[in-house]
């Protein structure tokens, strides 16, 4: 009996291969309910912030900036005043945040995007969009959490059972197995989520050899 394995390169190479086809296929179902998610997540939105207990932090914030625009454009007086309430406004809105960022595991990138929390870096600024920051901040983070809820209905469960075989497939990409039979069980394994992967018969009777 052949006992031949997989070398280091061809798993790269089939877990590669196996990567993109799985994403491939997650992508695809996603997009199914892409609508539905972003719908839901929108009659959300309100019930969200109400959750994490900052409305009024908004309304604080987004009254502390519109007040700070006008002032600006039209005097300076007191504005180092005005600039002090809007930063002191923020970074109260932004500890609560990143409470809730740690109570509720959220991801927020290193980097200036819209999932991450939006921080008072504007000392020199002159007008601010602090509000339009925030809002897009909590909506990103009302469209994950309303994502991860729909993915656990029944209507999730197609992505889920996916998401296992692909890790089932990479596991036994891995495992001691002889290399023929992981890449007849690698081509079974995907059949059942519907994802065609070509194995070319010379690469398994090569290992069979």
């Amino acid at each position: 009996m052949s006992t031949k394995q997989i070398s280091k390169d061809n798993k790269e190479y089939w877990e590669n291969k196996l990567n993109a086809k799985y994403s491939d296929k997650i992508r695809a179902i996603e997009s199914m309910h892409l609508s539905e998610i972003r719908e839901k997540s929108e009659r959300n939105f309100s019930s969200f912030t109400k959750t994490l207990q900052i409305e009024k932090d908004l309304k604080a914030i987004d009254l502390a900036e519109s007040d700070y625009n006008t002032f600006f454009l039209s005097i300076d007086k007191l504005l180092n005043a005005k600039k002090i309430k809007l930063r002191d406004a923020s970074q109260k809105l932004e500890t609560k945040l990143k409470d809730w960022s740690a109570n509720r595991n959220w991801e927020n990138s290193d980097y200036s995007g819209n999932d991450r929390i939006p921080s008072w870096d504007f000392d020199n600024k002159d007008t601010f969009s602090l509000t339009t920051d925030f809002y897009k901040f909590l909506e990103v983070k009302c469209h994950e959490e309303t994502k991860k809820a729909f993915y656990k209905t029944k209507k999730g469960e197609e992505l889920k059972v996916v998401a296992e075989d692909k890790e089932e497939a990479i596991d036994l990409l891995h495992s001691d197995m002889i290399g023929s039979e992981i890449l007849k069980n690698i081509s079974a394994i995907a059949k059942r989520s519907k994802i065609a992967i070509s194995i070319p018969q010379a690469e398994i009777k090569q290992l069979s050899a």
